[in-house]
């Protein structure tokens, strides 16, 4: 049943077009206004019991898309005037009931130099001088009652000093080892952290499907994120932490905040906090709301998304993909409400990731990149893990193999796995690339 059902102003202050409230999709450059705050900008949202301790969530985003591994000198970083959230909706009705936020702060040794890292000082550790820019940050948890009145928050980690981008094997002879050593444990919460560059886990042929949706076959497409690198932050929480009683499936969504005001140069600002951008299911703002509704979009928060449910029920991209019947609840259901007897949280309409924590996660190296489609209801869209293909599955899904099971459905965007391959312990996520591996740059004699 379920294998039926699912594929699945250059000074001063400006009011920004930042002072949005939250944009939910692999959000690479989903929407007009968010594009050019990059910082702000997540990439993408992932959530799955843990593979070797299923008594484990792990949470993480990933925002500054499209980073160029070789943009030297002015490497890239998380915003030090930005709030990121993980939001966990517990019991169904769309709000969030906890948040787990990370704020950052940029440090710099010596401004007398040009360079991210000094010269003949090879960066060893997390806490090497010969690292000339570095960041720090901080983790709470803010626990909310009843009409989302903040009820207190916990402070689990602060000072945690990110892992850097991967400048290039001169200056960093060991950065695998750079990445282990930037797991932390969050004090007293009985879970991990991690924040620092990765190789963008997302993978896709966006440029073939940006062409008038021109749709490869499998194993022809390259990998538009292919060789690409982001910012990532990466939780590892008990499930009794987020889980209430009698509700094994949750929400989450990630947002980015910004000041309500704020200088364009320095990204400081004043006034209340807002969301900028919002994150749940995979591509939704980018293939299944309109262009003129999608800073809009952005800018609600997931409780309000009924307005959206048109869009859902008729999906433009459905149609040019060759199933024009409607309404496409089928849709409607499969990321906005979550499937019954899989992942439903309840009839609030809302765009989250929903992951039912009572379903034990597939074995590492048994999984089906096809998630619940291929049979794995350890996978999308039950939650979603790094090598889930949620292009093909929603590609799928929209062309009607959630609608018309019956009739084999093969659709794809050509790309299968990501470029790298993903790590087997905590934070999970693949390397980051060097930046002087070049691989976008063509060779000249």
């Amino acid at each position: 049943m379920l294998k039926r059902v699912v594929t699945l102003g250059l000074t001063g202050l400006a009011a920004a077009a930042m002072t949005a409230s939250p944009a939910a999709a692999s959000s690479h450059r989903e929407a007009p206004l968010i594009s050019n705050d990059p910082v702000a900008d997540l990439a993408d949202t992932f959530m799955w019991v843990d593979q070797k301790d299923a008594s484990k969530i792990n949470l993480v985003m990933t925002a500054n898309p499209l980073e160029n591994p070789g943009d030297a000198p002015n490497y890239y970083g998380f915003g030090q005037h930005v709030r990121y959230q993980f939001n966990i909706d517990r019991n169904g009705d769309a709000r969030t009931d906890i948040s787990y936020r990370i704020v950052f702060r940029t440090h710099v040794r010596t401004k007398g130099t040009f360079l991210y890292n000094i010269p003949g000082n090879p960066v060893t550790s997390l806490s090497d001088p010969g690292l000339n820019v570095y960041q720090t940050y901080s983790v709470d948890r803010l626990n909310y009652g009843r009409h989302g009145k903040l009820r207190g928050t916990v402070h689990l980690a602060k000072n945690l000093k990110t892992v850097p981008n991967n400048v290039g094997p001169v200056s960093m002879p060991n950065y695998p080892g750079l990445v282990k050593l930037g797991v932390k444990p969050l004090a007293g919460h009985g879970g991990k952290v991690w924040a620092g560059q990765s190789d963008d886990p997302f993978f896709l042929g966006l440029g073939d499907i940006g062409d008038s949706l021109n749709v490869k076959p499998k194993g022809v497409a390259k990998d538009t994120l292919g060789g690409m690198n982001v910012q990532a932050i990466a939780l590892q929480i008990p499930k009794s932490r987020l889980v209430k009683k009698g509700h094994p499936t949750i929400g989450m969504y990630a947002e980015t905040e910004r000041q309500s005001f704020s200088n364009e140069l320095t990204g400081a600002g004043r006034g209340r906090w807002v969301q900028i951008e919002r994150l749940g299911n995979p591509l939704v703002n980018e293939v299944l709301i309109p262009l003129g509704q999608k800073d809009h979009w952005n800018h609600v928060d997931p409780a309000a998304d009924g307005q959206f449910d048109p869009f859902f029920r008729a999906p433009q991209l459905a149609a040019a993909l060759g199933d024009t019947h409607t309404p496409r609840n089928d849709i409607l259901a499969i990321l906005e409400t979550g499937l019954p007897g899989l992942n439903f949280t309840g009839r609030v309409h809302a765009d989250m990731l929903r992951l039912n924590t009572g379903i034990e996660p597939t074995a590492m190296g048994h999984e089906s990149p096809l998630g619940v489609l291929g049979g794995d209801t350890a996978g999308f869209p039950n939650g979603r893990r790094p090598l889930d293909d949620v292009t093909d599955i929603e590609l799928r899904a929209l062309a009607g193999a959630t609608d018309t099971p019956a009739i084999p459905n093969s659709t794809s965007d050509g790309v299968q796995r990501n470029d790298e391959s993903f790590e087997i312990t905590f934070p999970y996520l693949a390397i980051a690339n060097s930046g002087v591996a070049g691989i976008h740059q063509m060779p000249t004699p």
